[in-house]
């Protein structure tokens, strides 16, 4: 698995009553939560427990191990908690327990994503502008893909970006914007890069699905 990066200080601010300066432990991992805020935008959902403990749950498929661990280790990072795993049909359910979870993502709210409005908070904005390459994995280890493009007898590689948000696509295609990606729509739902250039620098960053 993916070495844990060095944490930063990350200052949240708090729905119930608190700052998330510290958590209370020790500074939040800038890294981790820009790699999760993507993890979350494209395979993750909040659902309430008692004494107004939000669960984390995160659905990836048993295919890409890697980023399971590197999932677990983004949720253990930032909440100070260990992550759980159970075996869903064709997929791992990742967990994780914290009364902070919705003042961490205030993006939760009623139904899918694709049908109600998904932005970033100036927080979050400021942070993916520092850690664009770890929002990005976060986006395409959820809902993107590196695959090989074959046209008239050539073959390329190139990546490809699909959520049903627009708002999520947009976010994807800003942040590729950070670090000098150029980006194209693809059908009503799909981002995609193509250009060699561009598809060097996600290599760089992000790479294949593991």
């Amino acid at each position: 698995p993916p070495a844990v990066p060095r944490p930063q200080s990350l200052q949240i601010p708090c729905n119930i009553g608190c700052r998330l300066e510290v958590a209370g432990h020790a500074p939040v991992d800038g890294l981790a939560y820009a790699y999760l805020l993507g993890i979350y935008l494209g395979d993750g959902m909040l659902s309430r427990a008692r004494r107004d403990v939000w669960r984390l749950r995160i659905f990836l498929d048993l295919k890409y191990p890697d980023i399971i661990e590197r999932t677990k280790c983004a949720i253990s990072s930032v909440s100070f908690r260990p992550a759980g795993q159970m075996t869903r049909v064709g997929c791992a359910e990742l967990y994780g327990n914290w009364k902070h979870w919705i003042c961490v993502f205030p993006q939760h709210g009623r139904g899918p994503k694709h049908l109600r409005s998904v932005h970033l908070t100036d927080w979050q904005a400021g942070l993916v502008v520092d850690h664009p390459e770890a929002f990005l994995a976060g986006l395409i280890h959820s809902d993107g893909c590196r695959c090989i493009n074959r046209v008239k007898g050539h073959a390329y590689p190139r990546y490809f970006f699909s959520n049903l948000s627009a708002e999520i696509r947009g976010m994807f295609v800003w942040a590729c914007g950070l670090v000098g990606v150029e980006t194209r729509q693809d059908g009503p739902r799909n981002v995609s890069v193509a250009r060699r250039e561009s598809v060097a620098i996600l290599d760089s960053l992000v790479g294949p699905k593991h």
